[in-house]
């Protein structure tokens, strides 16, 4: 299956998923109104204070509802523009940033086809939790990734660590023991129809969409393969996708999420 069929399948699905979200984010609204509130995780917020946010301008992939987007604009960029396919998810973060007075701009298009007008407009570009794992084709996508940046632009990944792709997520398992069920060199794409709704945690007959996985050598080759320079990498326990919090909870855990940043040569 060619990338855009992959991508446009993904779009479907996601306009599908975006009025479950909605309603089960009811008081995001009124959360984010407050100056307080941030939807970074105080581990990302910590490590882009540290890259630096106060006057620069900012992009995000796969922004979802934008929640996070205004969430960096607050911290003081200069300007935060999200990019999503979903036009249902794009309609929920313009709603957002109005009603909680961030100025912000949302774009809805194919990451892969973001437009021309874009390129070397932003000094840092974040990736978040559930991207990666619905773009078909990692090494374009870093290479868009690095097309909007300016030269020493800084692209900054916080996302769920390839680990977690062999074991079943806590709504699958049940009350079962935790184990292998899949390879972790399995480049397989997996169909999923029982829905992304990851906020409520409902499942439902749901479009079909396909979850690719790559390992944290794909990642962090393809980023210094297209002309990044990476000068820091952490792994963490924090399970980003809600998904695991069975496994968050042992003791005893595997790396949940992983951090990467690395500055545009």
């Amino acid at each position: 299956m060619k990338t855009n069929n992959y991508t446009a399948l993904a779009k479907e699905a996601f306009d599908e998923a975006a009025p479950l979200h909605w309603k089960a984010n009811k008081l995001l609204r009124e959360k984010l109104a407050s100056q307080d509130c941030n939807c970074l995780s105080d581990l990302h917020q910590t490590e882009l204070k540290t890259i630096g946010v106060k006057g620069r301008d900012i992009a995000q992939f796969n922004c979802n509802n934008g929640r996070e987007t205004i969430s960096i604009k607050k911290m003081g960029a200069a300007s935060a523009v999200g990019f999503d396919i979903s036009s249902a998810f794009i309609e929920q973060a313009n709603e957002l940033a109005k009603s909680v007075e961030t100025d912000c701009e949302f774009i809805c298009t194919d990451i892969y086809e973001i437009d021309e007008t874009f390129n070397e407009k932003f000094d840092l570009l974040i990736i978040t939790s559930g991207a990666l794992c619905f773009m078909p084709d990692l090494k374009e996508y870093i290479k868009v990734a690095r097309r909007v940046l300016r030269k020493g632009g800084v692209l900054n990944i916080y996302d769920c660590h390839p680990i977690v792709d062999m074991f079943e997520m806590d709504r699958d398992r049940g009350d079962k023991p935790l184990q292998f069920v899949r390879s972790y060199f399995d480049k397989t794409p997996i169909s999923h129809t029982s829905g992304l709704d990851y906020v409520g945690g409902t499942t439902y007959d749901a479009k079909e969409i396909f979850y690719f996985h790559y390992t944290m050598a794909d990642i962090i080759n393809e980023i210094i393969n297209t002309g990044f320079q990476v000068t820091n990498l952490k792994e963490t326990a924090e399970d980003l996708s809600q998904a695991y919090t069975k496994v968050a909870a042992d003791p005893i855990t595997p790396p949940l999420s992983f951090m990467v940043t690395a500055a545009k040569q």
